[in-house]
């Protein structure tokens, strides 16, 4: 005999905090701020100092990144790189095949990125973090690993002056959000998911 529950409704499908953040941001001014969470696979390079020649790809230099093929590739400290890929390619096979001796850890799973653009985009980051991000001093292709309003992440300085990538761990997500979105506000904010 099946036990049945009747009355009841159904619950929605879950969102991810961070969507449902997103689906409940409205603003009423012209978007001065644009946040994107972006969906990455995510994969850690570390490679020996005496190793790093196996390794058939171009790795940037301290506080850089390069994109080469769809692929985005992060100094995060000596012997260690981040790579990305927003793409369809398998990022871990690729990976092997291209990196010899140096060891693999796949991180998608336990990291997450948002894209931060638009004319105020620089003026939002500025009032969460204690690093000159003037064109001058963090230029195109920098790399800073930092705290942003009291969250660890690393921040990727993308296109133009007003292009930045937030690469930090799943857990901060909502909250960091949360902060950008507030920290906006004054200049609009669109959100994108």
């Amino acid at each position: 005999m099946a036990d049945t529950i009747t009355g009841l409704t159904p619950l929605p499908p879950r969102l991810s905090p961070v969507a449902g953040l997103f689906a409940e941001t409205l603003s009423d001014a012209p978007a001065g701020l644009t946040i994107a969470a972006r969906v990455m696979d995510q994969v850690q390079i570390d490679c020996r100092p005496d190793r790093i020649e196996s390794i058939a790809l171009p790795l940037p230099a301290p506080g850089r990144a390069v994109s080469v093929d769809g692929l985005r590739l992060l100094s995060l400290a000596p012997g260690r790189w981040m790579a990305l890929s927003a793409g369809s390619t398998d990022l871990m096979a690729l990976l092997r095949e291209c990196c010899g001796a140096a060891v693999l850890v796949d991180q998608s799973h336990g990291r997450t990125s948002l894209r931060l653009s638009g004319p105020r985009a620089r003026d939002v980051l500025a009032s969460g973090t204690g690093i000159d991000l003037h064109p001058r001093a963090f230029a195109e292709d920098r790399v800073a690993s930092t705290a942003l309003f009291h969250v660890p992440v690393t921040l990727d300085r993308r296109l133009g002056t007003a292009t930045f990538d937030l690469h930090m761990a799943r857990g901060y997500a909502h909250s960091l959000a949360e902060r950008l979105i507030a920290a906006g506000r004054q200049y609009g904010v669109a959100v994108v998911l």
